[in-house]
């Protein structure tokens, strides 16, 4: 009878755990599918978001370049003629003066694609505020630059404009040129995924692969920001077959309920070797629990201990501070170069003894060229003095002198000389480099541009530092130039005597 009774409750604790176990496998399986769901989804955003980000940075490469252009863009009609036949990424160029566009020049015969330019930007001269109409406003600034977008026929019109004073310059950026940058440069190998770019519904890129075909629907697609907002980036997801994973779960789930009740029986059959089992185990938790809490208890009193002797000692704190410190005057000189670049700081002309000043870059210089096991000379021509900006001479030599420290360093010399006429002061950084070529000296004051050359391999730089320095010398009324010596370059700033 007793028997009977186990037997019937084991049968029906055994059929309670097979039906669990079927629950909870059914269960699992839809919690599978909708993870799965929720990882392609999560996985289309990754990589919509990765598309997304690479066509706003080609956009932000762009701008950066045009807003540099504007910046200091001569509005001289046969320069600005040159410039749009020259510059690939320019389909045209306008200048409002006053509200009144001046170029192109609409009383003078035009051809058609400045006529055309001259017809899209009309609305803008009769209505400024167009240009702010997507711009970020702050309270107390109004923008100065920024990007306007109009429908030219059936492709959008892509205008970067920036305003000095009474003048508001734009260039038109050509729609096809960025479009086949943004293109060329874009990798999109999802597979077995597909993507799709259009503008307005109009397709501008697709990569599909054969899974999926062209009547399908997206699974997730998302906007770009202004001033891209007309695109769409469209993600599809290879079709996966559901009904399989549903066949394998069941399948799963049907060995685990055999399983289960074949080990059912065979514990049913040795029951009393079972319970000993069972006894054994309970008493084996007992043991290891015991054995776990020593050490555990002794994990947690060292890190108290370890706590209150950090408490103690500063030091160590100190030290991080520092060095977080450091860390981030580094990076504020790195991004300072940017930061002069887009917008020069105010200028300030006081008397500045030329003789001091050239001995305190001298002295700053000496341990970063003797690191190198480069000689530094300073020679300076008599008592020198003028009105200029010292912060701006002293970034320009500073400039001059880390170029010549990074690029001529197997020249092992390098000369600061410093001499005088009747109107100017000369201050020459000559190296004894390899030198470069004559026709990269003409481009090497560009934006952006780098000698391409064994000297400049493994040498990090942004391609701006004598764009800088030019700058710099041009607002103080003088010039840089530079010469090729053979060996090696010299540089020279004119500063003139005032």
């Amino acid at each position: 009878m007793k028997s009977q009774k186990s037997l019937f409750l084991f049968v029906i604790i055994t059929a309670l755990i097979l039906g669990v176990i079927s629950y909870f496998g059914f269960r699992a399986l839809t919690q599978e599918s909708t993870l799965n769901e929720y990882q392609t989804q999560q996985l289309a955003k990754s990589h919509v978001a990765q598309t997304q980000s690479f066509i706003l940075q080609q956009l932000n490469q762009k701008q950066v370049r045009l807003d540099a252009m504007l910046a200091y863009l001569s509005l001289d009609k046969n320069a600005l003629n040159t410039l749009i036949s020259q510059d690939s990424d320019i389909d045209g160029i306008f200048v409002l003066q006053n509200n009144k566009l001046v170029f192109p020049d609409v009383s003078q015969p035009l051809s058609l694609k400045d006529q055309k330019l001259a017809e899209l930007i009309m609305p803008v001269s009769h209505d400024p505020a167009l240009l702010m109409a997507k711009q970020h406003k702050s309270e107390d600034k109004t923008p100065d630059s920024g990007w306007l977008v109009l429908q030219d026929n059936h492709y959008p019109a892509l205008i970067y404009w920036r305003k000095t004073d009474n003048d508001t310059v734009g260039v038109k950026l050509s729609y096809v040129k960025f479009l086949a940058d943004v293109i060329s440069a874009l990798d999109t190998d999802f597979a077995p995924d597909g993507i799709k770019i259009s503008d307005n519904g109009q397709l501008l890129y697709q990569l599909l692969p054969e899974p999926i075909g062209d009547n399908q629907t997206s699974s997730y697609s998302q906007n770009l920001p202004f001033p891209l907002h007309g695109w769409q980036i469209d993600y599809y997801t290879a079709p996966t077959n559901g009904q399989s994973l549903y066949s394998l779960g069941i399948i799963l789930i049907v060995t685990i309920i055999l399983a289960v009740g074949f080990m059912a029986l065979m514990l049913y059959r040795e029951f009393n070797r079972a319970t000993r089992l069972a006894s054994q185990q309970v008493s084996f938790v007992g043991q290891v629990s015991h054995e776990l809490k020593t050490p555990l208890t002794n994990i947690t009193l060292y890190a108290e201990m370890l706590n209150e002797m950090e408490a103690e000692e500063n030091g160590q704190n100190a030290h991080y501070l520092g060095v977080i410190i450091s860390e981030s005057q580094r990076l504020s000189r790195l991004i300072q170069n940017v930061l002069t670049f887009t917008k020069l700081p105010q200028i300030c002309i006081r008397q500045v003894d030329i003789n001091q000043l050239m001995n305190q870059i001298y002295t700053v210089f000496i341990p970063v060229f003797e690191a190198k096991d480069i000689q530094l000379n300073l020679n300076i021509d008599g008592q020198l003095s003028t009105k200029t900006d010292v912060d701006r001479v002293t970034q320009i030599i500073s400039n001059l002198l880390s170029n010549a420290e990074k690029y001529a360093a197997t020249g092992k010399r390098v000369d600061l000389n410093v001499e005088q006429d009747n109107d100017n002061i000369y201050i020459h950084i000559r190296d004894y480099g390899n030198g470069i070529t004559a026709k990269e000296i003409k481009q090497i004051f560009q934006p952006f541009y780098r000698v391409k050359s064994s000297i400049t391999e493994g040498v990090t730089g942004t391609g701006i530092g004598l764009t800088i320095a030019r700058q710099l010398a041009e607002t103080l009324s003088g010039e840089i130039n530079a010469i090729n010596n053979e060996p090696g370059m010299t540089f020279t700033l004119r500063l003139p005597k005032r």
